[in-house]
Formats: structure tokens, sequence, C-alpha cells
């Protein structure tokens, strides 16, 4: 595995990094500005489905070398006032569940700090509010020192809702927007944002649903067959979110999980990458607040 490089001010509307991964950090000068829609990539075509990891030995050192980076960094968040926040989506059966055990495993279990956030369908309730209005009612973000995984996210606005007419176009077009403020008012307040998204080829999907109705037939749902019937819908709806909501200051990653291992790996190393940037900053700021504060004893 190779080391991640950094997107310079200069880099094109999406990135393809060393490790496979892509990399949407789109230059956003104003969050809330309109927005005009052209010569937007097809990002999904470029994922490579290819990348595996064949060797086990290999996979089994570098994920614990990861994992232990990643539950390093996660201790240091609560002195510096940081909390970290992951925005888990893709296609359905990418692997989503597994990779929340993974990032879970890291840490142990810890469940003081750790905490898996499943989004549904919103209730009644939640559709008497704004969209948004939950993220707050419930306990669902962060305390500084914790760690939050959503398995699906807010981002299901600009995807399920959009992609299945379950909000009028008007509002979905106001929603991103509103999604760049509510995430930067994340970052703003100490928040560590990481999106990603896990893609899988429409044969993989196939090949899961099958291994999924015999080992877990619970698991299964119509849900999922709706959503596979809609498949050539949810790419341009994906690859539109990555667009305009990937931004230079909160990236949008895009991860081959055709792969599982490569997959955990992969999204270990982008996580841990962010919070390596972000951890030295909040160091750096903290070391020039103390020398302004012993300046003025």
């Amino acid at each position: 595995m190779r080391s991640i490089k950094t997107l310079s001010a200069a880099s094109p509307l999406y990135e393809i990094l060393p490790n496979g991964a892509i990399k949407v950090a789109r230059e956003c000068p104003n969050i809330l500005a309109d927005y005009k829609r052209e010569g937007i990539p097809d990002y999904l075509a470029a994922v490579d489905h290819s990348l595996k990891i064949t060797d086990k030995k290999e996979f089994k050192r570098h994920l614990k070398k990861q994992q232990k980076r990643f539950n390093k960094y996660v201790r240091q968040m609560k002195e510096l006032g940081l909390y970290l926040v992951i925005a888990l989506q893709g296609r359905d059966s990418a692997g989503k569940t597994g990779t929340v055990d993974c990032l879970n495993d890291a840490l142990y279990k810890d469940a003081k700090i750790f905490k898996s956030v499943p989004m549904g369908p919103p209730t009644q309730e939640e559709l008497a509010h704004p969209y948004l209005w939950r993220m707050g009612k419930y306990d669902f973000m962060p305390e500084f020192g914790q760690v939050r995984v959503f398995d699906r996210s807010w981002q299901e606005r600009l995807l399920v809702e959009k992609v299945m007419n379950l909000t009028p176009q008007y509002k979905i077009e106001d929603s991103y927007a509103e999604l760049r403020h509510f995430e930067w008012g994340l970052v703003r307040h100490g928040g560590i944002l990481i999106k990603l998204w896990l893609d899988i080829t429409y044969d993989e999907q196939g090949d899961r649903y099958k291994d999924r109705e015999k080992k877990k037939p619970g698991k299964k749902s119509p849900s999922d067959d709706i959503a596979r019937a809609h498949w050539d819908e949810y790419t341009p709806a994906a690859n539109e979110m990555f667009h305009r909501n990937g931004t230079a200051e909160i990236p949008q990653y895009v991860v081959s999980s055709e792969d599982k291992d490569y997959c955990h790996i992969t999204v270990l190393e982008l996580i841990t990458h962010e919070m390596k940037k972000r951890i030295k900053a909040a160091k750096q700021a903290k070391k020039r607040a103390e020398k302004k504060s012993s300046k003025k004893k």
C-alpha cells in the first residue's frame, strides 16, 4: 500500500489516489452559492473494481497496523476538542455493515467511544419536521472524543429521496447547499467528517443477494430489489452528489468494495489520513493558544 497524496489547490475535479480510491474535492468558495449544472464526471465509471488483496497474511498484518493507528488517533481527539463522524453510503450489499464492524473492532468495541447509527426511512414524526431535524433530536452526533459511523446518512436526501421521487425535486435542489452548510457546521465545531461511498458492480451485487438469501435470509428485504431495479438512476444521482457536495474542505471518497479486504484497508487509510491532518492542525492551534496565554501572564 502506498501513501496517500494530498490534493493541491490546482487539482482537477477528482483524483485517483495511489491506493485506488477516488477523491472528489471541488473548490467551493461559497457553500450556499447557486450551482450551474455542467460537466459532471461519471465518477463511478472511473472506479477500478479489479483492485483486491490476495495475500491474506499481508492483509492481516496491514489491517492490524491501520486499526492500531486509527485507535491511536481516536484516543487523542478529546483533549483537542475533536470528534469523528463517518458517513457511509453505497450500493446495497456493498459492505457497509462489515465496514462498521471493522472500525468497531479497531476500538475494541468500546461503547463509550463508538456508536453506529443505521439510518432508516423517516418516521411520521420526522416527516413533520425539516429533514435534518432528527439529527439533533436523537443522540446521533458524538461528543468530543467519540466516533459516530452512519450506516446511510443525511445524504439519502440526494439519493433514495431523489431517485424514488419521495421529495419534490425543487426541495432536492435546495438540499445540496443545505447539506454543504450542515457539514460545514460539523467541521467548524470540532468535527472530523469523512464521507465514503462503497461501490460494487451490478453482477457482484447479484451474487451477494443470492448468497444473502442462502446464509442470511432474514436480511434480504423488498427494498433491495427495488434499489437494484433503479441501478441506472442511482448512478447519475450519486455522481451529482459527489460533484456538488465533494468539496476541498470536506471531500467525498469513492472506494471499490468488490473485494472486502481491499475495501477495509483502504477505508482505514483514508480515515486515518484525514484524522492525522486535523489532529496535527488542532495541536498546532492549541500550542499557539497556550503560547499566547502565557505571554499575557
